[in-house]
């Protein structure tokens, strides 16, 4: 099969040059390996009904293909790309994995995004796992062996982390933890959460930290699903009644629970740029093809004014996001971003690109569908979906508010 050509959409989105055989490599592992698993389920892909059980948990059928596509994708480095070469990683940069995100999410929201992980995946928070638990844990991550769930959210402490209700206490060489976490992702099929508990009620970010929990641990109970609207099938409650785990499971001091959370948080909403710059990709594509081909008034509807501006506002956004993803990502990679001690400036730009690519992603989707009409709104053009999921990206790992409150507080040094 002949090399596809990186960002050959029609666009003249740029893609240097170091990174363009890592974009043909995985390009052709999706088309060669990916493609037919996908394929072969392509009837329950289309309808979230057909997908999901009746408690709104991915049917065994679809969820043992995303494992399989997960392995493979393991198998084959993908799982471990940003990961550091310390580590065992691929050690690519934030700019570049940009680039090799964009195209696995230009596909659009089927199983082919499943090439490379997302919140079940590395993170930095395991990069300070201690070196007896790395291989254990990090390890087959990398290797797609098993996927995991950052455990934060409950029902009553979401933004304010320093909230959380749920408990961790010292007995022996051991932590009994006990609470209930809500709206986990992957929390479901998880091997292990990452927990983030209090050690000392009372005592806010002073007695946070983070313990790695089995899914096969006593007293961990995966619960009730969170039928949410972008419908994916792997989120829930988690509940931990008395669960015990060694000291040896502790990753970080105590009171450095909140900053390796926001290693987590962060690095989630870094990974924005490509996410959100392929799925833009994807619907603007829809959207001209669409308009090229349907005629109105005597006119290609494209050739109409208004549907001209419609496309014009959405390449626009489409280019200024990506472009100030480019740009925060090189900024955040020139300094310490995996440190428990993140520097301000790295913060500021992370905030920057979530609060850029969440609102722009949002007005590119809605305009899509807009412009296609009836068919924007049939979940067979897979617009919608992507809709869905652009408001829905507008919460977690911090909302709109959040980040426009943090960039507020960094800029406060500058005055």
């Amino acid at each position: 099969m002949a090399d596809p050509a990186p960002g050959a959409l029609g666009l003249d989105l740029p893609v240097p040059e170091r990174i363009r055989g890592r974009i043909v490599e995985i390009r052709r592992f999706i088309e060669e390996r990916i493609r037919p698993i996908e394929e072969r389920l392509a009837a329950r892909l289309v309808d979230e009904r057909d997908h999901l059980d009746a408690t709104g948990r991915l049917v065994p059928e679809v969820q043992e293909a995303k494992d399989e596509i997960r392995r493979l994708a393991g198998r084959a480095g993908f799982h471990a790309l940003q990961v550091p070469a310390r580590l065992g990683g691929g050690d690519l940069s934030p700019s570049d994995l940009l680039y090799v995100q964009e195209e696995v999410y230009r596909d659009g929201l089927r199983l082919i995004k499943e090439v490379l992980p997302w919140t079940e995946g590395p993170t930095p928070l395991l990069y300070h796992l201690p070196e007896h638990l790395r291989e254990r844990y990090l390890g087959r991550l990398m290797r797609g062996e098993v996927s995991a769930c950052f455990a934060a959210t409950e029902p009553d402490a979401g933004s304010d982390l320093t909230g959380i209700q749920t408990t961790a206490r010292r007995d022996g060489d051991e932590w009994v933890i006990d609470g209930h976490k809500a709206f986990i992702t992957g929390a479901p099929f998880a091997a292990f959460a990452q927990v983030v508990a209090q050690t000392e009620p009372g005592s806010g970010r002073q007695g946070l930290a983070v313990f790695i929990v089995d899914a096969g641990t006593p007293g961990y109970r995966v619960g009730r699903m969170a039928t949410t609207m972008i419908e994916d099938g792997n989120t829930s409650e988690l509940h931990f009644d008395g669960c015990r785990v060694p000291d040896s499971q502790r990753v970080g001091e105590v009171g450095e629970g909140l900053p390796l959370a926001m290693l987590w948080i962060n690095w989630a909403r870094m990974r924005r740029g490509g996410m959100c710059s392929g799925l833009g990709q994807f619907c603007f594509e829809s959207a001209l093809r669409f308009a090229s081909r349907r005629r109105a008034f005597g006119k290609e509807l494209r050739d109409l004014p208004v549907v001209g501006s419609m496309l014009s506002q959405m390449y626009v956004d489409l280019y200024r996001m990506r472009s100030t993803s480019i740009h925060c990502l090189e900024q955040i990679e020139s300094l310490d971003y995996t440190s428990l001690d993140v520097p301000e400036e790295a913060i500021r730009a992370t905030s920057v690109m979530k609060l850029a690519n969440d609102e722009a992603l949002f007005r590119i989707a809605d305009t899509a569908i807009q412009v296609q009409g009836a068919r924007g709104l049939t979940k067979s053009a897979h617009i919608e979906k992507i809709f869905r999921v652009a408001r829905n990206l507008k919460i977690p790992a911090g909302t709109t508010e959040i980040q426009e409150w943090t960039i507020a507080k960094t800029l406060r040094a500058m005055a």
